[in-house]
């Protein structure tokens, strides 16, 4: 069963390894600073989107609610550790951090997580297609700014964590991305609906929580230039595959209403 399967490969990541003394003496440039208090606030939160996810009745399949248990367990352990390194680095998070982050918590997101179970209720059938949708794509865009902040960072420690994170990242969106394709090619109203609430109220990974010149700053960090313009559309390009999704393009449509244009 792929429910067996998750549960045999789920792991925190591993740290035993890294020389956190080296880390230490090799430091954290201002931006890694920001990029890593960043990604471990939103990897901190993924407990409060689960409760969201266990409402819905896809939720209770075997194969659903294993992936859920275990994705919620890793994504805990990226900001566990990211957080830690921080530290090592003389830049500890307050240890009320994840309830600050919470209460920093835009309107819109805010309401989202109070309609999001009444939606799930009354779309029972479609729903899931629009959150794995949602998963997908917030995983893949996680996963390509862990892979290029492994690529210019010159602390060790970070690099290996970036490279073990992604790894799990990988498999993530590959979860989400597969079971988003499967809902919606099995129902034309799945299709409809999820891309209609993704083009209307999908944002970038953070932006529920994080100031929008915060979350500027983030992109333009790990999706400069052409770079980034070739990374934004890539994403689009892999999630317009998904079945009703032909054009849609929110990263590209999100660059281009922003300074990141």
């Amino acid at each position: 069963m792929e429910a067996d399967r998750y549960l045999k490969t789920t792991e925190r990541i591993q740290t035993d390894d890294i020389d956190w003394a080296e880390a230490q003496r090799v430091g954290l440039t201002e931006d890694e600073r920001f990029i890593l208090t960043y990604f471990s606030d939103i990897e901190s939160q993924t407990i409060r989107y689960l409760r969201s996810l266990l409402q819905m009745k896809i939720a209770l399949q075997p194969d659903v609610a294993a992936f859920l248990t275990t994705w919620n367990y890793e994504e805990f352990f990226h900001g566990y550790e990211l957080a830690r390194l921080l530290e090592v680095c003389g830049y500890p998070l307050e240890p009320d951090r994840v309830e600050r982050v919470k209460g920093t918590s835009h309107f819109s997101e805010r309401l989202e997580m109070c309609l999001t179970p009444l939606l799930s209720k009354i779309f029972a059938e479609q729903f899931p297609a629009v959150y794995f949708s949602f998963g997908a794509i917030q995983e893949l865009t996680t996963l390509r700014g862990y892979e290029h902040l492994q690529t210019y960072t010159r602390n060790p420690a970070l690099k290996i964590l970036c490279q073990r994170i992604a790894k799990q990242e990988r498999r993530h969106f590959a979860w989400y991305y597969n079971h988003a394709r499967e809902q919606l090619e099995k129902s034309r109203s799945a299709r409809y609906l999820a891309r209609i609430i993704l083009r209307l109220s999908w944002v970038p990974v953070g932006a529920g929580v994080k100031h929008a010149d915060e979350v500027n700053r983030l992109f333009k960090l790990l999706f400069p230039g052409q770079f980034g313009q070739k990374l934004v559309h890539e994403i689009d390009t892999r999630m317009s595959t998904l079945p009703g999704f032909e054009g849609l393009q929110l990263m590209e449509s999100f660059f281009a209403s922003t300074a990141l244009a």
